[in-house]
């Protein structure tokens, strides 16, 4: 009795551990199972990955390589240049154009690469430098090989001497006591005079040029009203009249019966630098007037 008694009292006591051991065995393994299910899912989820990251490193390493080879993403708000320029196929043998055809310097004369063709147009010429020189208009016919505009029939130019000159005819000459443009009859007279303004007699157009005194601020006019070495010369044509400003000034010399397709022209000698002005402008154009525009075709 006592050993069946201590059968029955230790059976029921080894039974219930060996259950509970089996069940934290079984819940082990499903730890185990759970465990090592994650596992391969997580390798699985980082091999599915890894083509995306090796890509991701092959884009970054490809945009540092090309880097400053391809155009930025605001490529498409850069400003586009300006197509006129100085022609270099229409100047004079000693003529230099330089910075990037916007300066004219040497001797002889230079045409821009696109005409006049719209209603109004305007234009600047900086005076970088002394010496002699002309601004204005000329057809492709005029002798660019001259160093003074508007010797001939096929230009209309104002010169350093304060002449504005067409065919060797002096038009006005800049009267600094008067301030104002004093007419000299031919193509403006009569009926075109400057009003206030009386014919006198000039000096030959040969005469040297008549500059401010170095005393005159550098850069301006002064109180000459004369042009001079840092001013910036206004040009504005509309097809009936071409007017010449100093320094946003107009200088009251209208020149009428311009005629051909004509271009914008410089003319330097003696030292003169000049750059020509096509956008923004120092001065700004006249009401309705605007940059050169270059003519397109329709087709």
């Amino acid at each position: 009795l006592r050993r069946t008694a201590a059968r029955c009292v230790l059976l029921p006591a080894v039974r219930p551990r060996t259950a509970q051991c089996s069940g934290e065995r079984k819940k082990t393994g499903n730890v185990e199972h759970t465990a090592g299910a994650f596992s391969q899912l997580k390798r699985n989820t980082i091999l599915s990955i890894l083509p995306i990251v090796r890509g991701c490193e092959m884009f970054c390493c490809l945009k540092n390589c090309l880097n400053g080879v391809l155009p930025a993403q605001s490529v498409h708000i850069t400003k586009t240049a300006n197509p006129v320029q100085l022609d270099s196929s229409h100047m004079g043998h000693e003529v230099v154009i330089i910075k990037n055809g916007l300066r004219a310097c040497g001797t002889g004369g230079v045409l821009a690469n696109a005409p006049l063709v719209q209603s109004k147009s305007y234009f600047e010429v900086k005076l970088q430098q002394s010496g002699h020189w002309s601004i204005g208009l000329a057809t492709q016919q005029t002798d660019l090989n001259q160093s003074v505009g508007g010797k001939d029939r096929e230009s209309w130019c104002l010169n350093s001497n304060h002449l504005v000159l067409h065919g060797g005819d002096v038009i006005y000459r800049l009267d600094a006591s008067k301030g104002s443009a004093v007419p000299n009859g031919g193509q403006n007279s009569p009926g075109h005079t400057v009003p206030g303004t009386v014919p006198v007699d000039l000096s030959p157009i040969s005469a040297p040029p008549a500059f401010p005194s170095a005393a005159s601020p550098p850069g301006g006019s002064g109180e000459s009203g004369l042009p001079q070495e840092g001013d910036t010369i206004g040009v504005a044509y509309d097809h009936v009249e071409l007017n010449f400003y100093l320094n946003g000034k107009n200088l009251n010399v209208p020149v009428l019966n311009v005629r051909g397709t004509v271009y914008p022209c410089l003319f330097v000698d003696d030292g003169a630098i000049l750059d020509i002005v096509l956008d923004n402008f120092a001065y700004g154009p006249p009401p309705g007037f605007e940059r050169i525009l270059v003519e397109q075709s329709l087709l």
